[in-house]
């Protein structure tokens, strides 16, 4: 998504300022609409950038979760009933999709939170939890980069795959920059600019 935001701006002739925090504390910062502070966040599902009460950008790419988890483990859950009383790392203010979110309401789901992908990833290497709610792209990517060993993607997906924003905030400032990526964003081919980058980070 940064590539894309780069790109984006690039042909607008503006370059971007991205800065990697904790999911909560990003959007906390991105939303106080300080004269110095960031404009927005990403990568933003709009359940997410509406409970942040922000302005969506075009869509700056897609997503779609499903369940990592450990191989030679629990079998591939078939049916929601196959998650009742498990234990499932989540990030903290992720939109995991409204049946995850269900079942996490309910009590159903046993939920272990983490402020980021690659912190629950881990725990589930070391068999703190049995699932990891994550996008499939980014598990791919972070188990290749960090070389996590031992973990899957179980086949079924938990939600559909849903569009991906960048949240600004209600500042004149941000809304004039909203113009601006959004049209950048009509002169770049998205996907294939994440299928680049995935293809040449690829070992």
């Amino acid at each position: 998504m940064s590539v894309v935001l780069r790109q984006a701006y690039a042909t607008q002739g503006h370059a971007v300022d991205i800065k990697v925090l904790p999911w909560r504390r990003a959007i906390k910062m991105a939303m106080e609409g300080s004269v110095a502070g960031p404009l927005g966040f990403y990568s933003a599902s709009q359940l997410e950038c509406a409970e942040a009460q922000g302005v969506l950008s075009d869509a700056i790419g897609s997503f779609q979760f499903g369940l990592a988890q450990r191989t030679g483990g629990l079998p591939p859950w078939r049916d929601w009933t196959d998650l009742h009383g498990r234990r499932i790392g989540i990030v903290e203010g992720y939109d995991n999709g409204p049946d995850i979110t269900r079942l996490l309401e309910h009590g159903l789901l046993i939920p272990d939170q983490a402020p980021s992908d690659l912190f629950s990833l881990k725990k589930l290497e070391a068999n703190r939890v049995d699932y990891v709610s994550i996008d499939q792209q980014v598990f791919e990517y972070l188990t290749r980069k960090h070389q996590l060993n031992g973990l899957q993607m179980a086949p079924r997906y938990t939600m559909p795959r849903l569009p991906l924003f960048v949240c600004f905030n209600r500042t004149a400032r941000a809304d004039a920059m909203r113009a601006v990526l959004n049209s950048g964003l009509k002169r770049v081919n998205v996907r294939k600019i994440a299928q680049d980058y995935l293809r040449s980070s690829s070992p």
